[in-house]
């Protein structure tokens, strides 16, 4: 059975799916001469990604780092900084092109990612990519020589190639100073960060000779300037769409029916969006089954998933896996209880709980939830949690909500003060969303909720013997465990519109991808 990570971590993208794209130029403005500006929700506060977790650093990181594989929106993995890999249950081996180049403008070798690997399992670092990015009992070894990579885990770990997508290649100068990675870039990618201006904008700067992007894709039709524009309200970011300020943004609301009507395309990614996960540890009312299943039952999840999407999403089939899941079976919708107050009332009158003066009690309290949610979501999200504590309200439930943002969310779930959160979780493969289910709490680990639930681990287990895509009928049963016994509800899916002028792209689950931008009519 796969252990817990150690430390005290952060969500990966808890509440912070991937943010959105824009172009600039370095003073924030409207793009001059090849410059492509994408806008983003939020301000992530830390660049780093040896401990960075914000999806919007996730989604900019993506433009100066590299990864050992990539997997292709169709699902196929192919090339990296790796030109090709081998792999069985416990290891990979990984050939590393012998061209790729660091910013410093020295060759990467396999000993610069087998330091990194190094850094990240040991515990004195606390590194929240353990257990997560890298498999817990990871040891990397390099044979700079033979040009090889080998990856070995203590425990099988059936996605351990496919997973290395997400882990971005730091080279030796930002290893040796993690703290400078905060503001700036070290890395391999088709870019280098070269402007931070905090709360506004994100500037990246194309580098020469960039020939090891997927499948062998190089740079040179590539915009030379990438920036990254914070702008958190979603109206603001149409009409600077519509004017001509920024190139690309994610636009959820009814903004985007005007800006197809304007004439703008747009590209459809889909992220997880309606997701609750309850808190279970003993001090907490959601302990209960029955409590949990009341609560669920007394929300119509429907309305309020259409609410959070503007009508525009999908019923959610899997448990927090973004685009392109390895596993496509659906997990979910046999197992989610239906709306109905009845049942719902019938469930805490079992539990021992009484309907008094319009709210439900027992031994002398009110049933109350704390519910902390994404605030950087926007309009509709927060239209989506009103209902759902209007709801909770009129079947008898004192709620209190919190908004959380890019820097508080990690620290407020990891807290546990609360019973049940809106935390969609988006992750590319189901082996990375185990140290969230699974394990010690926090601070000891990353199971926020304090879940425990036997037959999700047993089937786990089953799946974690198999390689990729060989297990999926044992993953996609853990999944249904956890929806079955209500320790995370999934309900709906976002199908967010990437609108844009000027440049196409394609979208993975993570914003557009820097190799693919292209502008409208060549260079």
């Amino acid at each position: 059975m796969r252990r817990a990570p150690r430390g005290a971590a952060a969500a990966v993208a808890l509440g912070l799916f991937a943010a959105g794209c824009g172009g600039t130029t370095a003073d924030g403005g409207a793009g001059d001469g090849d410059t492509v500006t994408i806008a983003i929700e939020g301000d992530p506060g830390n660049m780093n990604p040896l401990t960075t977790l914000s999806s919007s650093a996730v989604t900019m990181n993506r433009y100066s780092y590299d990864s050992l594989i990539n997997v292709a929106p169709d699902g196929r993995i192919v090339s990296g900084v790796a030109e090709k890999w081998t792999s069985d249950a416990t290891s990979a081996t990984f050939t590393i092109r012998r061209d790729v180049m660091c910013d410093s403008g020295r060759a990467l070798t396999p000993s610069d990612i087998a330091a990194e690997y190094a850094y990240i399992a040991d515990p004195a670092n606390k590194s929240p990519l353990y257990g997560l990015m890298v498999p817990p009992g990871t040891v990397a070894t390099a044979d700079d020589a033979a040009g090889t990579l080998t990856l070995k885990t203590s425990e099988p770990a059936p996605f351990l190639v496919r997973g290395t997508a997400m882990l971005r290649v730091v080279c030796p100068d930002g290893m040796r100073s993690p703290d400078g990675l905060n503001h700036a870039s070290d890395g391999t990618g088709p870019y280098r960060l070269s402007q931070v201006v905090p709360g506004d904008h994100f500037t990246f700067t194309k580098r020469a000779g960039y020939a090891w992007g997927p499948d062998g894709i190089g740079s040179a039709d590539l915009p030379d300037r990438v920036v990254f524009k914070v702008v958190t309200n979603e109206s603001t970011r149409a009409n600077l769409l519509l004017g001509g300020q920024i190139n690309v943004a994610p636009i959820m609301g009814a903004d985007r029916t005007r800006l197809a009507a304007a004439g703008l395309k747009s590209n459809i990614q889909r992220d997880p969006m309606g997701m609750l996960v309850f808190n279970e540890a003993a001090n907490r009312v959601t302990a209960d089954p029955l409590v949990r299943r009341a609560l669920i039952q007394a929300l119509d999840l429907k309305q309020i998933g259409a609410v959070a999407t503007g009508g525009k999403g999908q019923p959610a089939t899997r448990v927090g896996v973004t685009m392109g899941p390895p596993c496509t079976d659906d997990a979910v919708t046999q197992y989610l209880p239906p709306h109905d107050v009845a049942r719902a009332a019938d469930a805490l009158r079992t539990a021992g709980w009484k309907k008094s003066g319009g709210y439900w009690t027992k031994d002398g309290k009110q049933l109350s939830i704390s519910m902390p949610y994404p605030g950087v979501f926007g309009n509709q999200l927060i239209a989506a949690v009103e209902l759902a504590v209007k709801q909770w309200n009129s079947f008898g439930v004192k709620v209190s909500t919190q908004p959380t943002t890019a820097a508080t969310n990690a620290t407020i779930l990891m807290g546990g003060q609360w019973e049940v959160a809106w935390a969609p979780l988006s992750v590319t493969t189901p082996d990375q969303a185990l140290p969230f289910f699974m394990g010690p709490p926090p601070p000891q680990g990353l199971n926020f909720g304090s879940l425990d639930n036997p037959e999700h681990k047993r089937f786990v287990a089953l799946a974690m013997a198999k390689p990729d895509t060989s297990g999926c009928p044992e993953w996609t049963a853990a999944e249904s465990e956890l929806i079955k016994r209500l320790d995370v509800v999934t309900f709906m899916d976002s199908m967010t519109p990437y609108f844009a002028r000027g440049y196409n792209f394609q979208l993975d689950g993570g914003g557009p991808i820097p190799t693919t931008l292209r502008k409208v009519g060549g260079r």
